[in-house]
């Protein structure tokens, strides 16, 4: 082969190298890329804006945002912005949920989230940057809140977080038998009311009657209908203690410990007569003897005279009231049965046998 041949071939084949090199290097392009707020420049040979990410090693997450959209074309000196999600545990009020935001400290975040309120109070401090893989964060709102307590009815407004915590801001203690409208964990919400109820439990005892009980006994020397207390009866007495709950000064509940008997009853005796009245009644039965036993004895049974003689309503001597039937004391006897040993007596001698009174019955 000629010199000039060889030549001319060796200078094709480097014209094939350089433009082959020239071309490759035409095609590289050069993209400025952010992410999270950080720059830098690189050069690429992707077409899109994902191959772009990819080979500088950033996966793309689901909350990720991206400028261009990830399959955009990318040219030479085009920008790509990637803003990577931060997963964020929120609790607010004490009602937790997950959210992303692509902020890169909690005040960004509050931002991104619309809480822009004046006193908040945080879990972290507004300056605090978000890692990659997020934070938790409880954010306390300002609330109004009625609370009530020891006779006071007022609005506070607050950041404490549960009730709990407003009871303590508010310097007001619990004892162990206090109770409350909300749980002491139990989060704050605007316009919630807060109730406290003071409760005191103690035992008292107090000191009652046992009402006494009627025996009766069947007398055959009585008329029937007629009724004689033997023996009064007597209340007994009982002690019973108790345990009283008392709230708000209210007495709400009261339970029985005990009870024990301190003195029986004594039961009041009763004689009933049984004895059946005559059928026919003396002649005298229409006579005024309210007024005679009046005069006699100031219509009481249970009359004696001064010598102890005359006895009874009608002032029946015990050999008299023997006469006409009568069995035992005279002013022992019921109303009804010394009036009819009165009217036997009329019948069988006259107004006579009550020589100062007897004309009463005629009244």
């Amino acid at each position: 082969m000629r010199r000039s041949l060889q030549f001319s071939l060796f200078a094709l084949v480097l014209l094939g190298l350089v433009g082959g090199t020239l071309a490759f290097f035409i095609a590289q392009k050069s993209v400025t890329i952010t992410v999270d707020g950080q720059t830098r420049s690189v050069g690429t040979y992707a077409d899109t804006v994902g191959e772009v990410l990819e080979d500088e090693g950033l996966a793309l997450a689901a909350h990720d945002v991206v400028l261009p959209s990830p399959d955009a074309a990318v040219g030479d000196g085009d920008a790509v912005v990637l803003n990577r999600a931060r997963p964020l545990e929120l609790t607010v009020d004490g009602v937790s949920r997950e959210v992303y935001v692509t902020a890169l400290s909690v005040e960004e975040a509050l931002d991104q989230l619309g809480m822009r309120a004046d006193g908040l109070v945080l879990s972290a401090s507004r300056g605090e940057r978000l890692p990659l893989e997020g934070m938790a964060l409880t954010v306390t709102t300002p609330k109004d809140v009625v609370l009530v307590a020891d006779g006071q009815e007022r609005v506070v407004t607050t950041t404490a977080a549960t009730a709990g915590d407003l009871l303590a801001e508010q310097g007001i203690a619990l004892s162990g038998t206090d109770r409350t409208s909300l749980r002491l964990e139990q989060g704050l919400l605007n316009r919630m009311r807060l109730q406290v109820f003071r409760v005191q439990i103690s035992e008292i005892t107090e000191t009652s009657a046992v009402p006494y009980g009627r025996v009766e006994t069947e007398d055959d020397a009585a008329f029937q209908g007629e009724k004689k207390v033997t023996t009064k009866g007597v209340d007994g007495e009982q002690r019973t203690t108790f345990r009283v709950t008392v709230v708000d000064g209210q007495e709400t509940g009261r339970e029985t410990l005990s009870t024990t008997v301190t003195r029986e009853p004594v039961d009041e005796q009763v004689t009933v007569g049984t004895k059946a009245r005559p059928a026919n009644k003396p002649a005298a039965d229409g006579l005024n003897w309210a007024a005679l036993a009046n005069c006699e004895s100031g219509g009481r049974p249970n009359a004696v005279s001064s010598t102890g003689k005359y006895r009874g309503m009608y002032q029946f001597s015990t050999s008299t009231w023997a006469s006409v039937g009568g069995t035992g004391d005279p002013a022992a006897a019921s109303a009804d049965e010394q009036t009819y040993r009165a009217q036997q007596l009329y019948d069988r001698s006259g107004a006579g046998q009550w020589p100062h009174c007897g004309s009463r019955l005629f009244n």
